[in-house]
């Protein structure tokens, strides 16, 4: 499959895009929508237009590849995970850092046993306080600006945690019970915007094979964005989801002898798994971005479903929402 082209309200933003990339320009969506050479579609629009954007595309008959999340409210993600499946169409969802050496390498780790059953993971993706940066100056390679005023009121939750819950979801499968709360620590340092929501989170999720997870997600706390894995034989850890070949370290159990807390040997690389995959982007951070929109073009030629199938985004986005509203203990999520 290749790159057919490119549309955006602002005509000089796919100019610049078609200009680097290839491809046409299109004129509005109705023309992407009716080009026969267009297989899959990649919904980058704000958060607000995923809904209306992905519903108009698979009605069209185009599988979809959607930023985060696949809709605002789990209603409009539900509806659209059955639209695609009663017209038997690929529908999947960003994040794809899921793709990386690192998380590729862990998950491996994981399944080949190196530390045992794995019982605990704490992850975290705080990404500092992002009121004290100069946000409004940052640029893509392009010179996008970095949209805060979409991002920042769809809060730390809906923006960040996928990042780990896709790893998480993927290693131990779907969250069985969970519970978390918000807070809106920073709210009056962001005057310009009229809506800001939680800059800060913390869970507690229970997977369906048995393991625990805290997991911390916010724009308050310095940055941290790492995730670790506790074993009964040692534990597994990569310091930075974001950075694709992020080294994945293993400690053992050891024995001691005297009066010590020490039961971990000193750390061990984990040789990658899997080579860099292609398609990803390294501007702020090496991340997989476009890993996902090639799984689902993998899947759609060989007539399978990409690994962020339908239900597997629906499911993160579900336990994203919960997570951002700050949910009780929660059974079956």
């Amino acid at each position: 499959m290749a790159l057919e082209g490119a549309f955006d309200i602002d005509a000089d933003r796919a100019r610049t895009f078609v200009g680097e990339f290839g491809g046409r320009l299109y004129a509005d969506l109705e023309a992407v929508l009716a080009d026969p050479g267009v297989a899959i579609v990649a919904n980058l629009t704000p958060v607000s237009q995923h809904y209306a954007v992905t519903k108009a595309t698979l009605l069209a008959g185009k599988y979809v590849y959607s930023e985060k999340p696949l809709a605002p409210v789990l209603e409009q993600a539900t509806e659209l995970v059955e639209l695609a499946k009663e017209r038997g169409l690929l529908l999947s969802s960003a994040p794809s850092t899921v793709f990386s050496q690192a998380a590729q390498t862990l998950f491996k780790a994981v399944g080949d046993g190196l530390i045992g059953t794995p019982r605990l993971a704490h992850g975290n993706l705080d990404m500092g306080a992002l009121a004290f940066m100069p946000y409004s100056e940052w640029r893509s390679r392009r010179g996008v600006p970095w949209p805060y005023w979409d991002e920042v009121p769809n809060g730390c939750v809906m923006e960040h945690a996928g990042y780990q819950l896709g790893w998480l979801v993927a290693m131990f499968g779907p969250v069985v019970r969970m519970a978390g709360h918000t807070a809106l620590l920073l709210d009056d340092k962001w005057p310009e915007l009229t809506k800001v929501a939680p800059d800060t989170s913390f869970g507690f999720l229970e997977f369906a094979n048995g393991a625990v997870c805290r997991i911390s997600t916010g724009w308050v706390a310095p940055v941290g964005m790492t995730l670790t894995i506790i074993g009964d034989q040692g534990t597994l850890s990569v310091r930075d989801v974001w950075q694709a070949s992020s080294p994945v370290l293993r400690r053992r159990n050891v024995m001691e002898s005297g009066k010590t807390n020490g039961y971990l040997a000193e750390a061990e690389q984990i040789p990658f798994a899997v080579p860099p995959v292609s398609h990803r982007y390294d501007d702020t951070h090496d991340l997989t971005a476009g890993a996902g929109i090639a799984d689902m073009a993998r899947a759609a030629l060989a007539g399978g479903q990409p690994f962020l199938s339908a239900d597997f985004s629906l499911h993160v986005l579900d336990v994203s929402l919960r997570l951002s509203e700050g949910w009780g203990v929660t059974e079956g999520a």
